[in-house]
């Protein structure tokens, strides 16, 4: 972690190696500034300046001694990045000092953000499974049901014992076919978030 201490106007005593490496800054280029102008993004600078002077007025400390809380920070390039930050407060020979641990996690969001990404990717693809076994579905039962249809045509129709032998096997596999097909608009209303109910006799 970085470590950063500063007096109570935020100027910076102690720098250390990891806050060299973290921020881009020297020792010689850190210690004497103002932390707020050194590590502070432009957009919250006014937020930190007035929580300084709240604080030097005798004000509360929201967020020192309270663990880590995030945020954003400035590097010497002028990327901003996360950062997780615990503050602590030190009173010494009269004198009150603030010490910063900061911890650069813009790893570990990048990781997060890969992973909310691929969750999302997953999502829709499961969601794209879904809608398409239930159009293949639909559009397979529908010659189908013409199929069967015609076939119960058939079968009101003279014919010979073969036929009729016929007949009944194409209609016999026709409605298992279509069994099927219902099985797979199920399983396709289940991932959508639709289950199906259905009141059967089942044997456990």
């Amino acid at each position: 972690d970085a470590v950063i201490v500063t007096d109570e106007n935020g100027i910076i005593e102690e720098f250390n190696n990891a806050a060299v490496e973290i921020f881009g800054y020297s020792h010689k280029d850190a210690i004497g500034r103002n932390v707020g102008d050194l590590i502070v993004p432009e957009q919250y600078a006014h937020s930190h300046d007035r929580a300084m002077e709240r604080i030097r007025g005798g004000g509360p400390f929201h967020i020192v001694s309270k663990g880590r809380v995030r945020l954003d920070a400035k590097r010497a390039n002028g990327e901003v990045f996360p950062i997780e930050l615990a503050l602590q407060k030190s009173d010494l020979h009269g004198r009150r000092f603030f010490i910063a641990f900061i911890r650069d996690i813009s790893f570990r969001v990048r990781a997060e953000q890969d992973l909310i990404e691929a969750r999302d990717q997953a999502l829709a693809g499961e969601k794209a499974k879904a809608r398409f076994l239930a159009v293949m579905s639909h559009e397979i039962r529908t010659p189908l049901n013409g199929l069967m249809g015609n076939l119960s045509l058939l079968q009101e129709t003279p014919l010979t014992d073969n036929q009729t032998s016929y007949v009944d096997n194409m209609s016999t596999s026709g409605k298992l076919l279509m069994d099927h097909i219902n099985d797979v608009l199920d399983i396709a209303r289940y991932e959508a978030g639709k289950p199906i109910l259905r009141n059967r006799p089942t044997n456990l």
